[in-house]
């Protein structure tokens, strides 16, 4: 009976789960700035910190719960009645979805 060695499954994870980073993760601080900055509007800022980019917006009335900001990709999220301030880690389908209501949100108010 011939096993495939720990290097053997090692090599092979890192040369098969490329097709991961479509769906977010890895983007460095500076790429997550740019994929974001195309997506910001009105009083959205955004800036690169180490852990990738601060995401601020200001408003009270804002559609989002807590549990917006506790899903993968997002770090030392913050809503309270001033707006919400969270770090943005990976840019996938939730960043966006999360930045895209955000925008509609405002363009609507």
């Amino acid at each position: 009976m011939s096993g495939r060695g720990l290097e053997d499954l090692i090599e092979q994870n890192e040369t098969d789960l490329g097709f991961l980073s479509a769906y977010g993760g890895g983007e460095t601080p500076e790429e997550l700035h740019q994929l974001i900055s195309h997506l910001i509007t009105g009083d959205m800022e955004i800036s690169i910190v180490d852990e990738g980019v601060q995401f601020t917006l200001k408003n009270p009335q804002l559609p989002l719960v807590k549990s917006d900001l506790n899903r993968r990709g997002f770090l030392n999220g913050k809503l309270d009645v001033e707006g919400v301030e969270v770090v943005i880690t990976d840019f996938g389908p939730e960043q966006r979805r999360f930045i895209e209501r955000l925008a509609e949100f405002i363009q609507n108010e």
